[in-house]
């Protein structure tokens, strides 16, 4: 059932005595994606979560096809991985380009369009016989296809009060998340069918991108309520006939100077002043390439190493993504018994820095799992579990330090939280885009244990980030305040 019919305020214009301005009846109206139903707002939130899942799994899926792809077109590794690289690329300019159209033109045809353009694109490399069209392809479904991580903060924010946006983002940034890593694993499956060639990964993507469109074309609802009114305001105009009833966004409209300084700007100057921005956004941006960097670790540490089929050397993975629901599972009891009770201040303003101390976890646990994991993995005598079971850790601290930091970012830059999110993401896919270019001669070339120390090494070191911010948190915005752009 979606939401319900709601009654539309239209205020009379004094200047020119006839109802012109359409608004919300009230905080209550039920046409306030706010008010629709629970059970619709889980639809509306998991079908969200799915498409950014079918974005995110298209970023990784195609590195398990790159033996077969390496031998049809007489490449080396270096020139294989670029399949990744490019897709990610792509995702740097599409977090800063989905965003502002998502508070333009709302959030679901942003999202569909985006998908269903970079399941068109990924025909090029599905169906292409030279290497220039098939990276091509890459980099344009990149660009349209991180369309659903750009948007899925704005459709949350949409629909939830902030008492139970917490728990609806925690889950919905599992799948999120997770989806990268999935890719591989199910991409393994695929490989391991002697009946199914590296294309395949891109059908299936395809297929599935495609077949969700379709169905959220005629079953997704718009949840922007600039939007909405936008739309109730043309309804009203056809049944009435006055062409000057408008909303207040109408009358605002977005002139060039306002795009060129909220979209194109403001962004770079943040991270470039901010100091908290620029820190998280460099520890998140270094997690996030270890990430893709694990999804070529792995298939030496169980495929070269302990001689695993194509099929099962990508199966540990799941250890990560274990780790990440239970991450998630950590972050709703947090929410419940403690954020609620102790994250205000004696004047009852909120304190962002109480969203730190899961973050602080995190920071431990993935340094405990990458060493956890290079000392095990490598060792042949050591039964699989025990390399299996560091994923757990690597997973769940990923996460905390993901969610939590969106989380402490958005409560910091409140007004300017999607320029925030956008250079965190375009910084985020810079790293995920550069980190597959070395991975294979580092981990050949260093060997597994010491590759992954190494990075164990340098994640404890960005451990006291945020340490530093839990305890100088509120003093570092205080002073950085002044440098934000109007």
């Amino acid at each position: 059932m979606g939401p319900s019919e709601g009654k539309v305020v239209v205020e009379t214009d004094q200047e020119s005595n006839y109802p012109s301005l359409v608004k919300f009846d009230g905080p209550d109206d039920p046409d306030l994606p706010l008010n629709w139903s629970f059970a619709w707002k889980v639809w509306v939130t998991t079908v969200v979560a799915v498409l950014n899942l079918i974005g995110t799994i298209a970023s990784s899926i195609f590195q398990t096809g790159s033996k077969t792809f390496m031998q049809e077109f007489h490449i080396g590794q270096e020139v294989a991985v670029l399949g990744t690289t490019f897709f990610l690329v792509g995702y740097i300019f599409g977090f800063l380009t989905f965003g502002p159209l998502s508070e333009r033109f709302g959030r679901k045809w942003p999202m569909l369009v985006g998908i269903t353009l970079s399941s068109l694109f990924d025909l090029m490399p599905a169906l292409g016989h030279n290497l220039p069209t098939i990276l091509l392809g890459r980099f344009f479904g990149g660009l349209f296809g991180v369309a659903p991580v750009a948007i899925f903060g704005g459709v949350i924010s949409d629909c939830w009060p902030v008492a139970q946006r917490g728990v609806a983002m925690a889950l919905a940034v599992s799948l999120v998340f997770s989806g990268p890593t999935y890719g591989p694993v199910f991409g393994g499956l695929i490989m391991g069918s002697p009946s199914l060639n590296w294309r395949w990964n891109m059908w299936v993507v395809i297929i599935v991108g495609l077949g969700a469109t379709l169905i959220c074309v005629v079953a997704y609802p718009e949840t922007y309520p600039p939007v909405l009114l936008r739309q109730k305001a043309r309804a009203l105009r056809r049944k009435t006939g006055n062409s000057n009833l408008a909303t207040e966004s109408d009358k605002e409209g977005l002139s060039m100077e306002e795009i060129r300084r909220k979209y194109l700007i403001r962004p770079f100057w943040l991270i470039t002043t901010q100091p908290i921005l620029a820190l998280l956004t460099l520890y998140q941006s270094f997690v996030y390439g270890v990430l893709f960097l694990f999804y070529q670790t792995y298939p030496v540490a169980f495929g070269e190493d302990r001689g695993w089929s194509i099929t099962l050397r990508y199966l540990p993975l799941l250890g990560i993504i274990t780790g990440v629901f239970v991450g998630a599972a950590g972050i709703v009891l947090h929410n419940q018994l403690y954020l609620r009770h102790y994250c205000h201040a004696p004047d009852g303003s909120f304190i962002p820095e109480s969203r730190l101390p899961p973050m602080i976890v995190g920071g431990l646990l993935v340094p405990a799992g990458m060493f956890w994991f290079a000392w095990t993995a490598a060792a042949p005598n050591i039964a699989w579990p025990a390399p299996v079971c560091a994923g757990l850790l690597i997973g769940a601290g990923m996460y905390l330090l993901f969610i939590q930091g969106f989380n402490y970012i958005v409560d910091c830059y409140t007004s300017m939280a999607n320029s925030a999110m956008g250079v965190n993401g375009a910084m985020r896919s810079v790293f995920g885009a550069v980190f597959p270019l070395f991975a294979s001669q580092m981990v050949h070339g260093l060997g597994v244990a010491k590759t992954v120390s190494l990075l164990g090494a340098l994640s404890a070191a960005l451990v006291p980030v945020p340490v530093c911010f839990w305890y100088w948190g509120s003093r570092i915005r205080a002073w950085s305040s002044a440098k934000v752009l109007p």
